[in-house]
């Protein structure tokens, strides 16, 4: 479903990502670890464009993501067709980003309204059966503020899943948690992993990670350290550098 080829991202004279190469099957669970400022992010960015590469190629469904071919010269491409990309793969970020001034309701069905163009009594209709999913029933009529922060990243999931997308990208999901807060969100990440639902998680979960995943990936500095299944990659690590960045992170 996602295939990532020699990707190459630059900050300046900061390279971020350096020649990373990554294939994904649909319906499959992917857990990126590795230490803060090893790429983790902007992967996950590049694959839906919120991040443009310069080196490499990200395709979706076969899709180059972003550009395309101009007599054999790779241009940016068209806004609407990115858009179009985006609208299937979700994304769920560290921080909610839900409209303050908006319902959790009206934060759901915003995107269902102006980008699918689905009428306000279908798009209610998801939106209320997804919030009764992530176990927000009770808060449809609530504002941002009036919600934990648990209830804020689940509404912040039923908004992606509104999209009806064929991906969920999750960023760190739980970090911004307090503690006690984290399991309800992971509840709601494994049902829909249980769904068949094509994930690529980043996360400090390692607990998540071992049960869930079906591979987990390690990044440091910018390129894929090891990939396999969490079984292999938790009790015997191939490589050094995740030997050594698990023994600090595994109680």
């Amino acid at each position: 479903m996602i295939r990532v080829v020699d990707l190459h991202k630059w900050f300046g004279q900061h390279h971020v990502l350096r020649g990373i190469d990554l294939e994904v099957q649909r319906g499959e669970v992917l857990v990126i670890i590795g230490p803060s400022g090893s790429g983790k992010s902007t992967l996950l960015k590049c694959l839906n464009f919120l991040e443009e590469y310069e080196r490499g190629a990200v395709y979706f469904e076969d899709r180059l993501v972003g550009y395309r071919d101009l007599k054999g010269r790779r241009v940016r491409d068209h806004e609407a067709n990115v858009a179009r990309v985006r609208a299937e793969i979700g994304m769920v970020f560290q921080s909610f980003n839900l409209f303050p001034h908006k319902t959790v309701l009206e934060n759901v069905i915003e995107g269902p309204l102006v980008v699918k163009r689905q009428s306000r009594a279908a798009a209610v209709e998801v939106a209320t059966a997804l919030l009764r999913k992530v176990g927000l029933e009770e808060k449809l009529h609530a504002y941002p503020s009036r919600l934990s922060g648990g209830q804020q990243q689940r509404a912040a999931i039923a908004r992606a899943l509104a999209m009806q997308p064929k991906v969920m990208l999750f960023d760190e999901p739980t970090s911004a948690l307090d503690p006690e807060l984290v399991g309800e969100v992971l509840d709601v990440m494994k049902k829909l992993a249980g769904e068949g639902m094509t994930m690529l998680v980043v996360t400090h979960e390692m607990g998540f990670a071992r049960e869930v995943a079906d591979r987990v990936l390690m990044m440091d500095e910018g390129v894929v350290i090891e990939v396999g299944p969490p079984d292999q990659i938790f009790r015997a690590p191939k490589e050094a550098r995740t030997a050594a960045f698990l023994s600090k992170v595994l109680h």
